[in-house]
């Protein structure tokens, strides 16, 4: 052998071994020095390429590969290489024709079926990805990562069955693979059968101990399972590995929520902004503790900065609209109520909040209208029952209220925050039992929550001696109630089903946009020290007297005559019409969101609806004391989170 050709040999084991090492900058050096006598040498070419895909440098790697398949148009390897660097370029027409080029060589290569599917996977195109899968498994059945990508274009197609098949094929070659666990966690909760994914999120924890995507999806089922206070347990042991982890504050944030701490939850929230000023899961979470805190000013500039990151966000949008619903603000609701019916008339969550919409117009007739078209859509949907509950409540018709909350809790029996929700809706109405047979139902699953203690507390004593009337003003609403009950179970009975044609509704585009809010609004409201009204200028503040020459709702779009029982009220479209056809200045969009500017619409009329079925009294037991405020810990090195289903098995 020459001796400059040993010498590079010798150079070239190093440039490996300083890949292997990570010294890619060595490396990188040696490989070039190596092309600089040797430049048409393949494996130098093939060398440095994947030094740049090492070294996070894939634009670099193109040129590399493709002197290798000029000079080499049979080289198997370096098509797949250049296919896998297009790939996470995103130019996945250039992959494909790569990986094509590929299989005319050498048309039964398993690992160019296998990037073929994954290429077609990130590209949509999931029949032709299942095919090439298909065809790894076929050759190869003990492939797991292939059972992976398999099952997670199932879960994409929401073919669950399929999915969760996938996902215990591929445990059976490997049941420790935490990844495998993980995604079959989430198939078995996206099915409802949440102990079998309790199972899986505890097998993926077992393989990989304090995974931080595995952490985060068990700790939202406990939620579900209105199990708050082993999920608080298991996030803030990971925060304390983690203090700075931003997925996690807001997971514990949920947690507070869930347990009705919302002070506790929004410093959660305002903890993981303090990482992520846009993270977008933290942002609703905080919009959601200032409203149930009544800071619906606050909650508001927080969903209009949440909008300004996420503005073709369904979900947003979605959010949006219900907090304007809280604030009173039906006229910017209701724009933002159609912008979602035009996208989609047939959503269930757009449906939904047309229906909030009517009960706050007090339009009942057309809520029910929303509710039959929902059940006709997805008879398993419940969550406007709870929602239309709290929009009874919030305009003070307690009774509808309760039979909503009631009707929610046939088929969601052990959500606290519904259950809360109705016992504070019963001390509206003066039922102070049913109120405190609620509230210690609630004290006997979380005995250390101070909430709940103190409902406790304060209702037995207004339960002591005897029970109390009603107040004056509840009293008269309940009768007002019982006298309409005859006439409102006749008006439903009569009413018909609604024609999806008679859903078109109308709007003003010549109204105004909702005013926006100050940048700097939303980092002055996260400061605790800082009042919603300190972020507002006097110019700001004077703009609010000022009358919306032209307002803009969702009243012109079904005509009076709907009123009548015999007629389909969604005849013309679902939108109702006010009385006067023009939104008051309360529903107007002002150009600031002040709690003050909040005000509530006189309340309608009431109906009545049966007496619950409530649980067995119970003495209370003396409340624990509130738990000690938790030490921030000193940080320690941040545990790193895999790219689940995204994996580049190019190389």
């Amino acid at each position: 052998m020459p001796e400059n050709k040993m010498q590079n040999k010798i150079i070239y084991d190093r440039a490996k071994a300083a890949a292997l090492s990570r010294d890619y900058a060595l490396a990188s050096r040696l490989y070039k020095g190596l092309l600089s006598s040797e430049p048409e040498n393949i494996e130098f070419l093939l060398g440095l390429g994947d030094v740049y895909e090492r070294s996070g440098q894939d634009a670099n790697a193109i040129p590399l590969y493709r002197e290798v398949v000029r000079l080499q148009p049979t080289n198997v390897d370096a098509f797949n290489k250049l296919a896998g660097v297009y790939r996470r370029l995103k130019r996945y027409d250039d992959s494909i024709s790569m990986l094509e080029q590929a299989l005319i060589t050498d048309e039964s290569n398993v690992q160019v079926y296998y990037n073929l599917g994954f290429t077609y996977k990130l590209m949509g195109k999931y029949e032709d990805a299942v095919q090439c899968f298909t065809r790894v498994i076929d050759e190869n059945p003990s492939d797991v990562l292939t059972y992976n990508h398999l099952g997670s274009i199932y879960d994409a197609q929401q073919d669950y069955t399929k999915a969760i098949a996938a996902y215990q094929r591929g445990l059976k070659v490997d049941p420790n693979h935490p990844i495998l666990h993980l995604n079959l966690a989430h198939a078995y909760e996206s099915t409802g059968q949440i102990e079998f994914a309790e199972k899986e999120y505890e097998a993926a924890l077992r393989s990989k101990p304090g995974w931080l995507d595995a952490i985060d999806g068990y700790a939202g089922l406990l939620l579900k399972k209105d199990d708050a206070k082993n999920a608080g347990a298991l996030v803030q042991q990971a925060i304390r590995l983690n203090p700075q982890n931003v997925k996690l504050h807001t997971s514990m944030g949920d947690v507070y929520a869930g347990q009705q701490l919302f002070d506790a939850a929004e410093d959660e929230y305002r903890e993981a902004l303090k990482y992520d000023e846009n993270y977008a899961a933290a942002l609703s979470g905080l919009a959601n503790a200032y409203e149930s805190t009544g800071k619906k000013a606050d909650a508001l500039r927080t969903m209009q900065r949440l909008e300004k990151i996420q503005p073709e966000s369904e979900h947003v949008q979605q959010e949006y609209s219900a907090h304007l619903l809280s604030a009173n603000k039906l006229n910017a609701a209701s724009k933002k109520i159609k912008q979602l019916w035009d996208r989609n008339s047939e959503d269930v969550r757009t449906l939904n909040l047309l229906a909030q919409y009517y009960i706050c117009k007090g339009e009942d007739k057309k809520a029910q209208g929303c509710f039959k078209k929902i059940e006709v859509i997805d008879p398993t949907y419940t969550v406007h029952l709870r929602d239309a509950g709290d929009r009874y409540h919030q305009k003070g018709r307690y009774k509808k209220a309760e039979s909503m909350y009631l009707k929610y809790l046939e088929s969601n029996v052990n959500e606290s925050s519904s259950l809360m929700k109705l016992a504070r809706n019963y001390e509206k109405l003066g039922l102070f039992d049913k109120a405190l047979a609620y509230y210690q139902m609630l004290y006997a699953r979380d005995e250390l929550n101070p909430v709940y203690s103190a409902a406790v507390n304060r209702v037995s004593a207004l339960c002591k001696g005897s029970a109390l009337p009603q107040d004056e003003k509840t009293s008269e609403q309940v009768e007002a109630e019982d006298e309409i009950i005859e006439e409102a179970a006749e008006s439903e009975e009569n009413e018909e089903t609604l024609a999806d044609e008679d859903i078109a509704p109308d709007f003003d585009e010549e109204a105004e946009d909702d005013a926006e809010l100050p940048e700097d609004t939303f980092a002055e409201l996260a400061d605790d020290n800082t009042d919603a009204e300190e972020v507002l200028d006097s110019d700001a503040l004077d703009s609010l007297d000022e009358e919306d020459p032209k307002g803009v709702d969702l009243d012109d779009l079904i005509s009076d005559d709907d009123s009548d029982e015999d007629d389909d009220f969604f005849k013309d479209n679902p939108f109702g019409a006010s009385d006067t056809g023009l939104p008051t200045k309360e529903e107007d969009m002002d150009d600031m969101f002040l709690p003050e500017d909040i005000e509530e619409e006189e309340e309608p009329a009431f109906e009545s609806v049966p007496e619950p079925q409530i649980p067995k009294k119970t003495e209370p037991k003396k409340p624990a004391p509130k738990p000690a405020v938790k030490a921030k810990p000193e940080p320690e090195p941040e545990l790193e989170d895999e790219d689940i289903g995204d994996e580049d098995f190019s190389l």
